[in-house]
């Protein structure tokens, strides 16, 4: 049952945003609110396991993605930055815009994520310079990088005014972090060439 009060959760967060009540999530699956408080103390109690399940989601499919043995360091790479959690519709600037604001102690859960899961990046940028498949850089600061970018592009006031989704956003940042914004044919030599002349 909790799961199923979760999902009409995620409907209604959607739909109404942080403003439904417990009335509206007992009208949309035709029971009473007595049997949510069953469930749940509160709407911020199942707001918080909603918001739990995401973080969940997120670094279960970060774990299940190093664990590939096939894939190579590069491509674990990529599919790690370009996780969006699904469940709790993320990809909706106004939802995280609503959380910001009507649930900030969810909000600060997000935060963190952004700001402390970074490990198996660093490892696997790790083994991509050991494997040859990446340049050698300095790790930390390509990591606060990553790091600036993600809180970037999920950053409800850009979302809100950006012309893209949360996904392509989080598409355009790892492209650019892993491949660059230079075009093949371009070389590095002219850009040092200008940088020397300056």
């Amino acid at each position: 049952m909790k799961e199923k009060l979760q999902q009409s959760a995620l409907t209604l967060l959607n739909r109404k945003g942080f403003k439904f009540t417990m009335g509206d999530l007992a009208s949309e699956l035709g029971i009473s609110k007595r049997t949510i408080y069953e469930h749940f103390a509160s709407k911020e109690e199942l707001i918080g396991a909603i918001v739990d399940e995401a973080i969940h989601e997120v670094l279960q499919t970060q774990r299940d993605i190093y664990g590939r043995p096939d894939w190579s360091a590069v491509r674990k790479l990529k599919a790690i930055l370009s996780i969006v959690p699904s469940g709790l519709r993320l990809a909706d600037a106004r939802v995280l815009e609503e959380m910001r604001r009507h649930a900030p102690q969810e909000w600060v859960k997000v935060d963190r994520l952004l700001e402390e899961e970074w490990g198996t990046v660093e490892t696997l940028l790790q083994e991509g310079i050991a494997s040859g498949e990446l340049r050698p850089v300095d790790i930390p600061s390509v990591v606060q990088c990553m790091r600036g970018a993600s809180f970037a592009v999920f950053d409800p006031d850009f979302l809100v005014n950006a012309k893209v989704s949360l996904v392509g956003a989080v598409d355009a940042m790892v492209d650019m972090l892993l491949f660059g914004i230079v075009s093949q044919g371009d070389g590095k030599c002219d850009i040092a060439e200008t940088s020397e002349g300056m």
